[in-house]
């Protein structure tokens, strides 16, 4: 869909999902020439998705007391089709008291609280297929990847950014995806 079309959509109160958004297009027709909607009826609201506790049942909020509390209004994890979506862990125990030392200490903490969440969704490390690395320096690259190399041995695709700003002003959080 072309951000021209989606924009007029929203200006429509028509939205789309990725399901659904293409058995709606023949109700919506654009015309080339002008690049305006036509339609054979009177626009309405459609929502096609919509986020409710009744659509959100294959969804499953992971919580254990064994790794950092949420610093936020957000679940240490989310299990959904077979995945388990970890939130950004930062370096600190499960009182929530930030860990201080070296990199590989601070990266040691968090893989530490990534390990306690996947265990309750029933998952583990060697599970993880994408990690997310934030650091608040690239400079601290190198310490962090020593640590990081001992535990995620299976190589799963990662990404590594530098943030101007990290949560409580830590120098590494780590976010990962893994099968149950």
């Amino acid at each position: 869909m072309s951000t021209s079309l989606y924009k007029t959509c929203l200006l429509r109160h028509i939205t789309f999902s990725p399901r659904c958004y293409r058995s709606s297009l023949p109700r919506v027709l654009v015309s080339r020439a002008s690049n305006s909607f036509v339609s054979s009826h009177q626009p309405t609201t459609r929502h096609f998705s919509v986020s409710s506790p009744a659509n959100m049942s294959g969804l499953t909020p992971v919580y254990t007391k064994e790794a950092c509390p949420p610093a936020g209004p957000y679940s240490q994890a989310i299990k959904a089709a077979g995945i388990v979506f970890c939130a950004g862990q930062i370096p600190a125990d499960k009182n929530g008291n930030l860990v201080e030392g070296t990199i590989a200490q601070k990266t040691e903490a968090c893989v530490n609280n990534v390990r306690a969440i996947l265990a309750e969704a029933g998952s583990e490390i060697a599970k993880v297929v994408k990690v997310s690395v934030f650091l608040s320096d690239m400079s601290h690259f190198a310490e962090m990847n020593g640590e990081y190399e001992k535990w995620f041995t299976h190589k799963p695709a990662r990404t590594c950014v530098a943030a101007k700003q990290l949560p409580k002003g830590v120098d590494v959080e780590i976010e990962v995806m893994a099968l149950q």
